[in-house]
């Protein structure tokens, strides 16, 4: 059991740096479309983790014709599913709000083991899911303190939907990591999602990486390297040591974390709305794990 703390740290880590990661969004939005952003922040990345992979290719996986479909598909859901929709929602929400929502991933992936995987869904898992629901009902209706608008609605959808991707990626990735190594499935799946993503190179794309600021550069190195080069491994690494039920509780932690930045950082304040939200998407996610906990612990040892 105590070799395990260092899969801990790596998601506690992770926390930190992908509650700043809605910030560093938001900071690039005043000088960058959220297309752009995301096709220079994986290009970047994808550029630092070939080099890698040359250096270790000794210890490069063999993969099958089915696990290669499962990394594509991770790879879709992340880039596309997950950070392309997060993009475009924070253009009409602000960034702590999207933090929040798009965290409600242990949600999708409750009912997404009952639906695919016939799962047990237990008076918990009911409970939590429509706490959670609840929650983003109360963001999405008071959480601006104004009239309900059609673009924060559509913000919100998008965001919703990035954490439904983040699920299915989350899914997919758990049985690859256990039969190989972790960083190379995770450097795949970004390749994957990048390749995917290079058709949408439009000759804007170019032009807004030659009028950014140094710190808007900083930001999109940050985004590139911190959360998606070293962030995707660690969270890899954590889902390949303590598995799918432990490593959605380190979610919970991003939510508060990005609340603080966003707080520090942007100066974004919180109204009640949005802290009652807050308080019933917690919940309804600690109601979800609690019930996942209790399957876990009673069909063998932890991990």
């Amino acid at each position: 059991m105590r070799e395990k703390w260092r899969y801990h740290l790596f998601l506690f880590l992770v926390c930190w740096i992908w509650g700043l990661a809605f910030i560093g969004v938001k900071e690039l939005l005043d000088e960058v479309s959220f297309l752009n952003i995301n096709l220079a922040r994986f290009i970047l990345a994808s550029l630092a983790l070939i080099p890698i992979m040359v250096l270790n290719r000794r210890h490069r996986p063999r993969l099958s014709s089915r696990e290669w479909g499962m990394v594509f598909l991770a790879g879709i859901c992340a880039v596309y599913g997950y950070q392309l929709a997060v993009n475009y929602g924070e253009t009409l929400v602000p960034a702590g709000t999207a933090s929040l929502l798009a965290n409600t991933t242990p949600v999708f992936a409750a009912l997404l083991s009952f639906l695919l995987l016939h799962e047990r869904f237990g008076p918990w898992k009911a409970l939590g899911i429509a706490l959670a629901l609840g929650g983003v009902t109360v963001i999405a209706v008071y959480g601006a303190g104004s009239s309900l608008e059609v673009g924060r609605l559509k913000g919100i959808a998008f965001i919703v939907l990035a954490a439904f991707s983040w699920a299915v990626y989350t899914v997919v990735m758990r049985p690859l990591t256990q039969r190989h190594h972790a960083f190379f499935i995770t450097a795949y799946s970004i390749l994957a999602g990048t390749l995917a993503m290079l058709p949408l190179i439009r000759k804007g794309f170019f032009e807004d990486l030659g009028t950014m600021s140094a710190a808007a550069w900083w930001w999109l190195v940050f985004l590139a390297l911190g959360c998606t080069v070293l962030g995707y491994f660690l969270y890899s690494k954590g889902l390949e040591g303590l598995g799918v039920t432990v490593t959605a509780f380190y979610i919970y932690l991003i939510p508060p974390i990005s609340l603080f930045w966003a707080w520090l950082i942007l100066g974004e304040t919180l109204n009640a709305s949005i802290l009652v939200g807050t308080a019933l998407i917690l919940a309804g996610l600690a109601a979800v794990g609690w019930e996942e906990r209790k399957s876990y612990s009673g069909s063998g040892p932890s991990p």
